[in-house]
């Protein structure tokens, strides 16, 4: 099982790949079949992973559909093979910009890869920032 200075040097590295648009960086976090979801109200999410859908998947349509220009990391809690995340970014798409207050719960292989990946945020706001 991974410490618990690896899943937050995991997870710090997954939001900096996040900043930088590394793709690649972000794939390589994920275990084989791990899951994202973004809680909320499907409904209003027609265009984003709403999930639980594959991560790779995930990552890619997340990347396309906004920027994220930069995170903070608010508070961080590590349990086990889990880490709760309250983080703030801000994220863009053309000439629009917003910052999102988000929830993330993350859960980790014995590996240390990330297994599955639950994020919870303001639904209608991501929803107009992306159109739907």
């Amino acid at each position: 099982m991974p410490t618990r200075e690896q899943m937050i040097a995991t997870i710090e590295g997954a939001y900096a790949a996040r900043v930088a648009g590394d793709i690649a960086a972000m794939n390589a976090i994920w275990a084989p079949d791990a899951t994202y979801a973004m809680e909320g109200e499907a409904a209003l999410m027609a265009r984003y992973p709403t999930g639980p859908t594959e991560a790779l998947a995930a990552t890619q349509r997340l990347a396309d559909l906004l920027d994220a220009d930069d995170v903070e990391v608010i508070d961080m809690i590590a349990e086990d093979d889990r880490v709760a995340v309250q983080w703030r970014a801000r994220f863009s798409k053309g000439d629009r910009s917003q910052v999102l207050s988000l929830f993330s719960r993350w859960k980790f292989d014995e590996a240390g890869r990330v297994a599955s990946l639950h994020e919870y945020g303001d639904t209608a706001m991501i929803a107009e920032m992306i159109g739907g």
